[in-house]
């Protein structure tokens, strides 16, 4: 029986819920119970009331309480029996006198929720590591089919030994390193290691504190399976409160469309559709769905809510398969232990991740028998070794047919997937840049289209120099149309104009050997006009229109981008220096250099 100070503090103490979304469909995946009313109990924060609940020895029982009250509470959110319910855990219950194992599963049957549906979130933060002793209780959660996840993640020092321990099915990624994730790279860097570390173990990876439009872009760029933050809905007492689906996710999702939905179709194409089973089945229906592929010995194990769990393969069975009646003993349902014991990690990715990640993935765990493939968190199939081969060839074979055959740059398709993410990616400064060789027609017919055609390729070589930074993109439009892209900062930004203008005086110098000594002295040529007239045209240079993306919203479309540049490109042929430029901003295109008429 607890004291009456606590007594009736419980009576004030209520859960407030936060939920936890899929960056991609907008659907809550979970809600995080978090406990309110402190202050009016004496307590000026939540850490202040356990560590009381501690020294007086009533943590455990204390606990016990407001989980029955969270899991109590959980069943008022509509929808819940597809949600998980996150619930905070004080790894120091377990020091408490009166502990037992099992109360939690206990208190799950009672309130008739499934295990799998409850999850204990555990933070290093502010205590001395984890003891190796707690891996008896996590052994048991999972056992019992309760879901681990480390909270607060990249905030402390001892997190590994928390992973090493807890063998999580989730990790959550403390908000100091979600914060302003979308301008600082080493931050985006840090968390895209986190990711990829996570998901080779098969583990699920959550964004906790996103708050801005930035932060949740980013976020679904470095490859989080799921989003916590003010962005999507601040925590609320009210339950009724909590969607099962947020439209405004969704909308961004629509919006945020890139070609990774390419990767995502050559991906659904590849795929085996294994049937799965469920981690409550028994050993038969695994032989049984292990039977219908044959040539993939290999069964996905999923929960209630069609979340993975990992799979079994033949050889986690072997212990059975090659014994004498070992078949007759999985096939006794009164004699069958239950499937958990031969369920064995895998690594767990979504569909929207682009091929060549999961092909690093899969590479990095030499063990992995294939990668379970997700849509929504949810298990979508299984891609073997085999068909994540067959997905990047397929994937290699339409990037070759989309380059030029010329130049080996890519082609106009390429370009437009550069065009729509450069226009959609609002939270970065971009520089489009369309080059245009002047008077080439002339050149092409005095000197010849082989001569054109080097002239083409010298331009394309010197591109490709200039501009292969991470940052950088060229492409080559067609015939003498060439395109240029790059998203900067700060300085980078500063000097393009430069970067340009070196890039066509290497060209204007260089194609002079194309020339007679007489035809360089004089800086002319003659040949045929279009109407059949012999005329003098200047050697052959290059004109650069160049577009600046600030960053924030843009209200042009990619495909007035296009027109835009091609109207520019006339202005830049009509300059001096052969350059014209134009700054786009959310509602309105500012000449900087230019002929303000032709483009307004």
């Amino acid at each position: 029986m607890l004291p009456r100070f606590w007594q009736e503090s419980l009576d004030k103490l209520d859960h407030a819920f936060q939920p936890l979304v899929n960056p991609f469909s907008g659907v809550t995946f979970a809600v995080e119970a978090l406990l309110r009313n402190y202050e009016q109990c004496g307590f000026e924060s939540v850490g202040e009331l356990f560590d009381r609940a501690y020294r007086d020895n009533v943590l455990f029982e204390l606990d016990l309480v407001l989980r029955s009250k969270a899991m109590v509470k959980f069943k008022t959110v509509g929808g819940f029996s597809k949600m998980k319910l996150m619930y905070n855990y004080d790894e120091r219950t377990i020091t408490m006198p009166d502990f037992v194992k099992g109360r939690t599963f206990q208190l799950l049957q009672e309130n008739g929720l499934e295990p799998d549906s409850f999850c204990f979130e555990i933070s290093e933060r502010g205590r001395n590591g984890m003891a190796a002793s707690a891996q008896s209780v996590f052994e048991n959660a999972r056992t019992s089919g309760c879901r681990i996840a480390l909270d607060d993640f990249g905030a402390g020092f001892a997190n590994f030994e928390l992973f090493y321990y807890a063998e999580p099915n989730f990790i959550k990624i403390d908000r100091f390193l979600i914060q302003d994730i979308d301008t600082d790279i080493k931050k985006k860097k840090y968390c895209s290691h986190i990711v990829s570390m996570a998901h080779f173990f098969g583990i699920s990876v959550i964004a906790e504190g996103v708050e801005t439009r930035g932060e949740f872009f980013s976020c679904k760029e470095v490859g989080f399976d799921i989003v916590q933050g003010f962005f999507i809905q601040r925590p609320t007492l009210n339950s009724f409160d909590i969607k099962t689906t947020y439209s405004s996710i969704q909308e961004l999702d629509s919006y945020d469309k890139r070609d990774l939905s390419e990767d995502a179709y050559l991906i659904s194409n590849e795929i085996v559709k294994l049937s799965p089973v469920n981690i409550k089945d028994k050993a038969d229906k695994v032989l049984s769905a292990m039977r219908e592929h044959m040539d993939v010995p290999v069964v996905p194990v999923t929960d209630d809510a069609d979340v993975p769990v990992g799979i079994i393969s033949e050889k986690d069975l072997k212990e059975y398969l090659y014994m004498p009646y070992g078949k007759e003993l999985l096939n006794n349902r009164s004699l069958t232990v239950n499937i958990r014991k031969f369920v064995s990690r895998c690594p767990i990715v979504e569909i929207n991740v682009p091929i060549e990640k999961i092909l690093e993935l899969f590479v990095s765990n030499k063990d992995a028998d294939g990668v379970i493939i997700t849509k929504g968190l949810k298990y979508f199939g299984f891609l073997t070794a085999q068909s994540l081969l067959n997905t990047l060839n397929e994937k290699n074979l339409a990037f070759a047919r989309d380059m030029n055959p010329l130049t080996k740059l890519p082609g106009n398709n390429l370009i437009n997937a550069y065009l729509n993410d450069a226009f959609k990616d609002g939270n970065t400064q971009y520089f489009l840049i369309y080059f245009d060789f002047d008077n080439f027609k002339p050149f092409n017919d005095r000197f010849g289209f082989r001569q054109g055609d080097r002239a083409i390729i010298l331009f394309s070589d010197i591109l490709k120099k200039d501009f292969s930074g991470k940052n950088e993109f060229i492409g080559h439009v067609g015939g003498d149309d060439f395109f240029g892209g790059m998203s900067c900062s700060g300085m980078e930004c500063s000097n393009i104009v430069a970067k340009i203008k070196k890039t066509i005086r290497k060209f204007t110098d260089s194609v002079v050997s194309f020339y007679t000594e007489d035809e360089v002295d004089t800086g002319h040529y003659t040949a045929k006009d279009r109407s059949g007239n012999i005329q003098s045209f200047n050697l052959l240079s290059v004109s650069a229109a160049i577009i600046e993306l600030p960053p924030g919203d843009r209200a042009h479309t990619p495909d007035q981008i296009s027109n835009i540049l091609a109207d520019l490109k006339k202005q830049a042929k009509a300059s001096d220096d052969k350059i014209a430029i134009a700054s786009m901003g959310q509602k309105e295109i500012t000449i900087v250099k230019g002929v303000q008429s032709s483009i307004a």
